[in-house]
């Protein structure tokens, strides 16, 4: 009894990967359409053999900075987002 389930699961899955091979390529094909040829376009560039670039070297310095500076700089920049907020709605609620 199992060998005819697992025979009969096998032929299902056969016939489920056709159908959806055959639908696969009747819909790629029913979407292709043929577009006339576009005409070719022919550009040229020309640069100069030398280019008048300068080079600018620029340092930068960074300072060492520590997580509680970091945290006090974020937790800054969210009290004052929230503080900006807090007067536009006090703004909102005069008017």
């Amino acid at each position: 009894m199992t060998k005819i389930k697992t025979m009969m699961t096998k032929v299902m899955l056969g016939a489920m990967t056709l159908t959806t091979l055959l639908a696969t390529s009747a819909g790629a094909s029913a979407a292709t359409v043929t577009t006339p040829a576009t005409p070719v376009v022919q550009t040229t560039v020309q640069l100069k053999s030398r280019p008048n670039t300068e080079l600018q070297i620029t340092k930068i310095h960074l300072k060492p900075v520590t997580t509680k500076k970091i945290s006090s700089q974020v937790q800054t920049a969210v009290d004052a987002s929230a503080l900006n907020l807090d007067q536009k709605h006090s703004d909102d609620q005069l008017k």
